[in-house]
């Protein structure tokens, strides 16, 4: 480390002269999605180019266009008028769903299903819906929607619909708890009929904090069963809104973060996530994030972008998070070692960008952080690995070299991973290789 010393003179000179400030990074939001509909053809098949010469007669073509085709026929359902009662209270969910199957099937309404399951069964729960009124699958007949608790309080929402005159089993999800997934929407919400279902689990502790995942479902008519129209359910802390925010008969979802976040999901951006419809799902199409509460959502900001090779983006934010002020700690103890990540990192940044500032950057850590001979253990681990990493790179070595000798520290000092990795459930993951991945 003698030859830190020495060279000590030089950058300490560059620190004292006037840089130009970075400007903070910005967030932007994405852009909005274009609103669509989706069109859906099937091509010809070969077996129907065999017959293609046939269809030059009309009346052949008029006779091939009507034959009998294998697609149910959903819409003709036993009526629900019948005086018919349910039977005794099940001891299974199959056995629960057949009777329930049998007592459609008889004639029984939707009334005295709705009374039989609460009052006989006692199974429909605080939450517990049953409705008639939305048709999911658009062949004309409204399909039964039914939340209820069943057999071994497990929540559970059913939609059942009826083939050729038999009433089925069209879908289920199970809640993990006593009540059934809350019901948010049943209506066409794309302006795509048929009606779309939404519904979302939701999950609480023993402190009110609750979570809910959100999953919006539509009919394929082509497989004959419902698809969910989001890359992945919505995992949220407050219940999603569907709204028509823009005005084009498209209902968006959104979700309003208005929590700090708690001991469970470790620090939050508070905002506004709008998923909007783009012909075939929703997507994430605007992000509108207040500005960070904690030094630590700078941190996850900037590693975020480090991640994406954003070099430039990410030193600004880095530079940011080291002269920051007035923001708030997650931890009583993030002070000093947070300062040193951020300069760290910095100094990774710059070095990739081959950036003669990481001079300037590395007299800011000698000053900050000053190494002396024999108490390199008392150093902040970060301010440590930044010694280890600018000593490869002057001595010749490349940054993948220098990450090595860098990230040798790690297995020595594992606080360079656990500092990091105890900011809850929300917060990103690091492994060795995140805190230099050259």
């Amino acid at each position: 480390m003698r030859w830190i010393l020495l060279c000590l003179c030089g950058w300490l000179a560059a620190a004292c002269t006037s840089t130009t400030v970075n400007v903070p990074p910005t967030f932007d939001p994405f852009p909005t999605m274009t609103p669509g509909r989706q069109i859906v053809g099937v091509l010809p098949t070969s077996a129907f180019n065999a017959q293609a010469a046939l269809l030059a007669n009309p009346a052949t073509a008029v006779a091939l266009g009507s034959r009998p085709t294998p697609t149910p026929n959903r819409a003709a359902c036993p009526a629900l008028l019948g005086d018919v009662t349910l039977p005794r209270r099940p001891a299974t969910l199959d056995e629960a769903k057949g009777a329930i199957l049998r007592f459609l099937q008889e004639g029984g309404t939707l009334t005295a299903l709705r009374e039989g399951i609460r009052v006989r069964w006692q199974m429909f729960g605080q939450e517990g819906y049953a409705l008639n009124t939305v048709d999911l699958t658009g062949e004309g007949a409204p399909e039964i929607i039914l939340g209820w608790s069943a057999p071994g309080r497990e929540g559970v929402l059913h939609v059942i619909g009826c083939r050729d005159g038999l009433y089925e089993f069209l879908y289920e999800a199970f809640s993990g708890g006593a009540e059934p997934p809350r019901l948010l929407k049943a209506e066409d919400i794309n302006n795509a009929p048929p009606a779309e279902l939404a519904f979302a689990t939701v999950t609480c502790d023993a402190r009110d904090n609750c979570e809910y995942v959100t999953n919006v479902l539509a009919w394929d008519s082509f497989s004959g069963r419902f698809r969910s129209l989001l890359a992945a359910p919505l995992n949220t802390l407050q219940q999603p809104e569907f709204r028509d925010v823009d005005s084009d008969l498209v209902l968006e979802i959104v979700i309003n973060m208005q929590s700090n976040g708690n001991s469970v999901t470790g620090p939050l951006r508070r905002g506004v996530n709008i998923y909007d419809w783009n012909g075939s799902s929703y997507v994430l199409s605007i992000v509108q994030l207040e500005p960070p509460r904690y030094y630590i959502q700078i941190a996850h900001e900037g590693d975020r972008q480090f991640s994406q090779v954003r070099m430039a983006e990410a030193a600004a934010t880095f530079q940011l998070l080291a002269e920051a002020e007035g923001l708030r700690y997650w931890f009583n103890d993030e002070a000093e070692w947070l300062r040193s990540y951020a300069l760290y990192r910095l100094l990774l940044a710059y070095a990739y960008l081959d950036d003669p500032r990481q001079g300037d950057v590395f007299a800011e850590i000698v000053t900050q952080f000053p190494f002396v001979e024999g108490s390199a253990d008392g150093l902040p681990v970060y301010a440590q690995m930044a010694y280890r990493f600018l000593e490869a790179i002057q001595q010749g070595a490349g940054l993948h070299q220098a990450c090595r000798d860098a990230l040798a520290l790690v297995d020595e000092r594992r606080e360079a991973l656990t500092r990091l990795n105890r900011y809850g459930t929300r917060a990103p993951t690091y492994a060795t290789l995140d805190l230099c991945p050259f």
